[in-house]
């Protein structure tokens, strides 16, 4: 990992937020924040969510390696997970990662293949099924709300629009990605490859050959693995996954809770599955810049004024976003020359 990667990873967020407070931070804004007791409370849940967050992913990698991973093994290999989540696009994500990290850590090529498949699919088999239940139980009106005052520039009712399409489309990709490595994963691991392979036939695409053979092994072994596994593995899986989504969203509530926001914290909790399923369209850094100016305007009838918007903004990506790149950057030089050691 360069460190160009985490500076830039760290540097959009930080520009998109100081763009905002040049052209809206009003220095009276701070007197409108109150540190209170509930300032406080609603600081220190936002954070147990992001342990609760972390302890259940650290449990799911325990449960995918069959519990042949210590906890501090676990916790590591999601600490470089998350950390390459945040170094990248939110469309490739950590997981791609996964399995090279879990085979340093001395688990068999096929077991981590397993994990990686097994926990992509947990995380989007999860985003797929609760979207559309979101989408057909909370009224649209409520769920792509903006506030009238976003900007002199930007119609409201062409930004909720927009939004909503969004939604729909990247739900639709989850879906259909879900589905795929359903197939893949437990019923037809060579169903892709074959496709792969048919195009690789194509002029100018068969120096690719060799890497497909190599993806086609991997799908294979990671659905011999997947075979061997119980329903009650799939269900606990399940489980540890939910957990860790419902906890990570639940943040902004709480951050929301610490600024004395009015409004249905239910409600802007549902909000957050909108927001994750626009940033994974991103091509920014851990959805950086688009998250920071998500938040300042799909939350702006919660907050105030704009200047608390920001403030808010930068505490919740300050304790669900940027632990991650300061973690990382701890974790992973320790853990490749201890790697390189070996």
């Amino acid at each position: 990992m360069k460190k160009w990667h985490l500076w830039l990873a760290a540097s959009i967020g930080l520009v998109v937020i100081a763009g905002m407070m040049i052209r809206e931070f009003d220095l009276d804004a701070l007197s409108k924040i109150h540190l209170s007791p509930q300032f406080f409370l609603g600081v220190g849940i936002a954070v147990l969510l992001f342990a609760v967050q972390n302890l259940m992913y650290t449990l799911r990698f325990r449960h995918l390696s069959q519990r042949k991973l210590s906890l501090s093994q676990s916790f590591r290999i999601n600490v470089l997970c998350e950390f390459t989540s945040a170094v990248t696009p939110s469309a490739v994500g950590g997981s791609g990662l996964a399995f090279v990290y879990l085979n340093r850590e001395g688990m068999t090529m096929g077991r981590s293949i397993f994990t990686m498949f097994a926990a992509l699919l947990a995380d989007e088999a999860f985003l797929a099924i609760s979207c559309c239940v979101l989408y057909l139980c909370v009224p649209s009106d409520l769920l792509f709300c903006t506030a009238s005052d976003v900007g002199a520039t930007v119609s409201s009712e062409w930004l909720k629009g927009g939004i909503h399409v969004v939604f729909l489309i990247s739900t639709l990709i989850v879906t259909a990605w879900t589905a795929i490595l359903y197939v893949l994963l437990l019923h037809r691991p060579q169903l892709l490859g074959w496709v792969l392979k048919a195009c690789c036939k194509i002029p100018g695409l068969r120096r690719f050959q060799p890497k497909i053979e190599r993806f086609s092994n991997d799908m294979t072994l990671a659905s011999q693995e997947a075979k061997l596994e119980g329903s009650r593995f799939w269900l606990r899986l399940m489980g540890y996954t939910s957990v860790a989504w419902l906890a990570r969203f639940a943040i902004v509530a709480a951050i929301l809770f610490a600024f004395q926001c009015q409004g249905d914290m239910l409600i802007a909790w549902c909000r957050q599955w909108v927001m994750w399923m626009i940033s994974i369209l991103s091509l920014t850094p851990g959805g950086s810049g688009v998250a920071e100016l998500m938040f300042r305007l799909y939350y702006a009838d919660y907050l105030p004024d704009a200047s608390v918007a920001i403030l808010a903004a930068m505490l919740w990506r300050a304790i669900f976003y940027y632990p991650f790149l300061v973690m990382g950057t701890v974790v992973l030089p320790k853990w490749i020359g201890k790697k390189l050691q070996k």
